[in-house]
């Protein structure tokens, strides 16, 4: 009697097992986050940079505001 409890036990786990692994290779596939932004290079310190995120002066992209600062006060 224990032996046939135990092995309805053991069956029904491998059959849960085998329902998992079905269940997750027919689900729908995750979208990989994309990037929308272009980037661009600090005329300072050559760094890329997504262009929402850089500062734009003079016609150049700058990481920093004191970048910015810096190759002003240069010129």
């Amino acid at each position: 009697m224990l032996l046939r409890l135990i092995l309805l036990f053991v069956i029904a786990a491998i059959v849960m097992m085998v329902v998992r692994r079905l269940k997750v290779s027919t689900s729908v596939p995750r979208k990989r986050a994309t990037i929308e932004s272009t980037t661009v290079r600090c005329a300072h310190c050559q760094v890329y940079l997504p262009s929402k995120e850089a500062v734009s002066r003079d016609g150049q992209y700058f990481c920093t505001p004191a970048h910015a600062d810096q190759a002003r006060s240069r010129t």
